[in-house]
């Protein structure tokens, strides 16, 4: 059914004619007014098949389907053949459908929100330093996040030599997007690399981090 309905609930181009018109018209500004609501309803309207495409749930797709029904019959009315009053009357309609819309805009959100948090896996991260620099800076970020990233040593002493650095938690979307880690040396020397968070367990992972003096890196490792 989820596939079917999603082929069904498609976006709705809207033009400059998007009402039927005729020779004899109604007053100009009429016409105008419900053009303009008949565009701004089909944009709410494709806005929320755009929503619609980033869920799972199908519990609302019949509604939408009949929504979208209602809404395709606006662009079945004739301007021409209505008084000014009956087109006030079907931009009331309109206005009432894209209300409907929003309210399931809202609605498709919170169920994105849900399926979002159901796959999200946190994981506990524990640093043992095996290297022979102290880091005074710390950065953990999921792979593409350009925000601003927080330094974790920031308030703490140096991450020195041998030392364990426990309580890290990191996060496993559905596409097991890596980590990054980048640390600080005393020096202002930076050092990246990516987590592979794909590979740990729910449980917790405890990684080495070690200094390849071949290639000059640093590398991180289960322990």
């Amino acid at each position: 059914m989820k596939a079917i309905q999603k082929r069904l609930f498609t976006g709705i181009a809207a033009t400059a004619a998007c009402l039927c018109l005729a020779a004899c018209q109604p007053s100009d500004e009429k016409i105008a007014q419900a053009q303009e609501k008949y565009a701004q309803l089909t944009q709410t309207h494709n806005q929320v098949v755009e929503a619609h495409t980033k869920v799972e749930d199908d519990s609302l797709d019949e509604e939408l389907v009949a929504l979208q029904e209602k809404t395709r019959e606006m662009e079945r009315c004739n301007l021409a053949e209505m008084k000014d009053d009956e087109i006030d009357e079907l931009i009331r309609t309109m206005d009432s459908l894209i209300s409907d819309y929003e309210e399931y805009r809202a609605a498709l959100s919170g169920i994105k929100g849900e399926e979002e948090a159901a796959v999200i896996t946190s994981i506990t991260l524990a640093l043992v330093n095996e290297t022979e620099f102290s880091f005074s800076g710390l950065k953990l970020y999921e792979k593409g996040d350009n925000g601003t990233h927080v330094n974790i040593l920031e308030e703490l002493e140096t991450f020195s030599p041998q030392q364990s650095l426990t309580g890290l938690i990191i996060q496993r979307d559905v596409d097991h997007t890596p980590w990054i880690l980048v640390l600080t040396d005393e020096e202002g020397g930076e050092f990246q690399t990516e987590l592979p968070v794909g590979e740990y367990q729910e449980e917790g992972v405890s990684l080495a981090v070690s200094w390849d003096g071949e290639q000059n890196e640093i590398t991180v490792n289960p322990l």
